[in-house]
C-alpha cells in the first residue's frame, strides 16, 4: 500500500508528519477530514492551520484548511 505523510502547518511552523499506509488518495482524503474534525473537537483550531497530505514521492495530494 502507498505511504502518505500527514502534517499540520500553522504559519511558519510545521508539526512533525505522521505516516500512514493507505490504499489510495481517496482513503487519505477521508482520513484527513476525520483528523481535522478530531482536532477541532479537541479545541485545536488556530484559524491559520492546514493539514497537508503528501504521498511517498513528496507530492501534495490534498490539503484541508481549518
Amino acid at each position: 500500500m502507498p505511504l502518505y505523510h500527514f502534517m499540520v502547518r500553522t504559519g511558519d511552523h510545521t508539526h512533525d508528519p505522521d505516516d500512514m499506509e493507505l490504499p489510495n488518495h481517496d482513503a487519505a482524503k477521508a482520513l484527513a477530514s476525520r483528523i481535522v474534525s478530531e482536532l477541532k473537537d479537541g479545541g485545536y483550531c488556530p484559524g491559520n492551520a492546514t493539514l497537508v497530505i503528501n504521498d511517498e514521492t513528496g507530492q501534495t495530494v490534498h490539503s484541508v484548511r481549518f
